[in-house]
């Protein structure tokens, strides 16, 4: 199935853990952290200290115990001036980004020239972070068109550096948009925000559609862009399904689940949760099969091809793993 194949190879490369080094961080210690990670960014590019304030939590990071990253939104607009690349305010060399823009736009097939720059630009500030920072680590061949994927130490309440190391991931684009796409209002056993957002994406990609974090959902064919805000979002997949979600309804895994099972057709019902556990089965070692869907699992492993390899050393269906 092409379209799932590519969206799997899509979901992958976003996120996840980009360096191997990094460890869960304690939640008192997210918010000393992110204000030295902040001082740190202020100092290697300057002009930039105050949009660096802007910084936002999105995604599980504060609201549970323990969170794998930490991930924080910023706005697009800091990128650039005037609508174009704000290559001088961030220290950026010309020429460089020139050759990596004319890289990245032979190679890119569907991204849009703004993309492509904005692709260009992070993986210039990568390289720049790498050069200029000590303490931060940056992943040049990860940034997207619209990530940064950063290893930085983790610090406790009393401002003391840790040994270990905290991956932060810097979302760039619309802030409304990405609370909206990386928000969960519940975290119940293993349960957490992927789950819900990975839910609407399989909703969104049983229509031929493609839910992006940065930018809104699109259709696979024509690129148009169809929804770039929650509430958008939400009458697209209720025209879509013929149901009534409602926006809280949407943001909570386990309201979302009980209305797609007794609303959806059996044969919507069926393609949503065959794209949905694929996901799941392949996303990595940080993303259990939650509870209620671990029968369907089972039950549909070999039709599914699922391995579960790359599910959670606790999980109880490590043992079918193949």
């Amino acid at each position: 199935m092409t379209t799932l194949t590519s969206l799997l190879r899509e979901i992958l490369t976003e996120g996840g853990n980009v360096f191997g080094t990094t460890a869960p961080i304690e939640k008192d210690k997210i918010e000393p952290t992110l204000e030295k990670f902040v001082e740190e960014l202020g100092r290697v590019f300057p002009n930039k200290t105050s949009a660096f304030k802007t910084f936002e939590k999105i995604g599980s990071a504060g609201k549970k115990d323990m969170s794998g990253d930490i991930d924080v939104a910023f706005p697009v607009a800091h990128m650039t001036l005037d609508g174009k690349p704000d290559l001088k305010s961030w220290g950026l060399d010309e020429e460089k980004f020139t050759e990596y823009y004319d890289r990245i736009r032979k190679r890119a097939k569907t991204a849009t020239e703004s993309q492509s720059q904005l692709r260009a630009m992070l993986t210039l500030v990568a390289e720049k972070i790498n050069e200029k920072s000590k303490i931060l680590q940056a992943d040049p061949k990860s940034a997207g068109a619209n990530s940064l994927f950063l290893a930085f130490p983790q610090y406790g309440v009393d401002g003391k550096r840790q040994s270990e190391l905290i991956q932060v991931d810097i979302n760039i684009g619309d802030p409304e948009w990405l609370r909206f796409s990386y928000y969960s209002n519940i975290y119940k056993g293993v349960v957490k925000g992927l789950h819900r957002t990975q839910l609407m994406l399989a909703l969104f990609t049983a229509k031929g559609k493609m839910f992006k974090h940065e930018k809104g959902v699109l259709d696979k064919e024509t690129r148009e862009v169809e929804a770039s805000t929650p509430k958008e979002a939400l009458n697209l997949i209720n025209t879509l399904y013929n149901t009534e979600l409602s926006q809280d309804q949407l943001n909570d895994y386990f309201e979302l689940s009980d209305v797609l099972e007794t609303q959806l057709t059996k044969e919507d019902y069926g393609k949503v949760m065959d794209i949905y556990i694929k996901i799941l089965d392949n996303t990595g070692p940080t993303a259990h099969i939650p509870e209620n869907l671990e029968n369907y699992w089972i039950a549909n492993q070999e039709r599914l091809g699922l391995k579960g390899k790359r599910l959670p050393e606790d999980s109880p269906l490590k043992k079918y793993a193949v």
